[in-house]
């Protein structure tokens, strides 16, 4: 009936409102993975975790365990919520995102390590992996590349920092200087050439 009288009408609602609509939705399901991880406190965890370690033994950090922990209730909570089967899955992988993103954060604000430390950090990356890997369908390691890619950084050369930084926009430029003060605190780097990269990063 409106197509006869005015078209503009249906043309307008569609590119408002229905196109909007999976953006919306994908807003919300992200909202509510957030909300229901319960995992803010983490970040705190894992920046004062011991990472001045002279040796890597085969023990990973007990953040770790508390992490697959509260990611396991969540599973739980998302099983028994009266949700969908995709939409859990999706709220699943969201899940992983939040738990990467808070283990880069989480990394970034560490303010002393020792090269075995930085091991650790990887050691601990391995165990999470293979511990959420038990929680959900999609392949894990994908989802968590993003954090081996920035423990890796730690072992760039120094001349290499600002390509590094222009290449990986994913991390905010918080996360990038956190990485590259560490990198320098532990390396040794002149004031003069940490000011210089942070400055060409700025």
């Amino acid at each position: 009936m409106l197509l006869q009288n005015n078209a503009a009408i249906v043309e307008d609602f569609y590119a408002h409102l229905v196109d909007a609509v999976p953006d919306l939705t994908e807003h919300i399901h992200r909202t509510t993975a957030r909300l229901l991880l319960h995992i803010n406190g983490y970040v705190d965890r894992i920046a004062n975790a011991k990472w001045e370690v002279k040796e890597l033994g085969l023990e990973h950090n007990g953040y770790v365990d508390l992490l697959l922990g509260e990611f396991k209730h969540y599973r739980t909570r998302l099983a028994h919520g009266g949700i969908h089967k995709e939409v859990q899955d999706l709220l699943l992988e969201y899940g992983l995102e939040n738990v990467a993103e808070t283990l880069i954060e989480g990394l970034s604000r560490v303010k002393k390590c020792t090269d075995e430390g930085r091991a650790l950090m990887s050691l601990d990356l391995q165990v999470l992996i293979n511990g959420l890997q038990h929680f959900v369908s999609a392949n894990v390691k994908p989802k968590l590349q993003i954090v081996e890619i920035f423990i890796k950084a730690y072992y760039l050369p120094e001349t290499e920092y600002v390509h590094w930084a222009r290449a990986h926009p994913e991390y905010s430029k918080n996360q990038i200087v956190g990485l590259i003060n560490l990198v320098a605190t532990v390396r040794g780097w002149k004031r003069k050439t940490r000011l210089e990269v942070l400055e060409k990063i700025e």
